[in-house]
């Protein structure tokens, strides 16, 4: 009679964990994996699907340095005061803009990269941003 009771409790805890783990596993299924920017990942990421002529010219330092210069600049875009109330242009970093600014920090830091080794970096991190989630499509109304 005592086996029985024990046989009970075992199967009774047994069902209690499986309905919890499955409930558990379908909430954190249906919940969107939040994205993180791991650096050192991104650098290994963009540096691996540069082109060879830019892979050729600079060196996994140089996206690593890239990466961080272009954040500095988005972070220093968005600390300027707007005159728009809606701030929408507050958001908006030409991409030209963002190149001759990286080039002339470049330029000023004695680093040799050129506006295409710059341009292909930025367009690889954006492939980044997409494989990890950060950016996608854009959503409907």
């Amino acid at each position: 009679m005592l086996w029985l009771f024990g046989l009970v409790g075992v199967v009774l805890v047994v069902v209690i964990g499986l309905v919890v783990l499955g409930r558990e596993t379908a909430r954190l299924a249906s919940t969107a994996r939040p994205a993180v920017f791991d650096l050192s990942e991104a650098v290994e990421f963009i540096a691996d699907r540069l082109p060879a002529q830019v892979q050729a010219r600079i060196s996994h330092e140089d996206v690593r340095w890239v990466l961080l210069a272009d954040a500095d600049l988005i972070e220093s875009h968005t600390l300027e005061p707007t005159d728009d109330p809606d701030g929408a242009d507050a958001l908006v970093v030409d991409e030209v803009d963002a190149v001759a600014r990286i080039l002339a920090a470049a330029d000023a830091s004695g680093r040799e990269l050129e506006d295409a080794d710059i341009v292909a970096v930025l367009t690889c991190r954006s492939d980044y941003l997409e494989a990890i989630g950060a950016v996608g499509p854009e959503v409907g109304p």
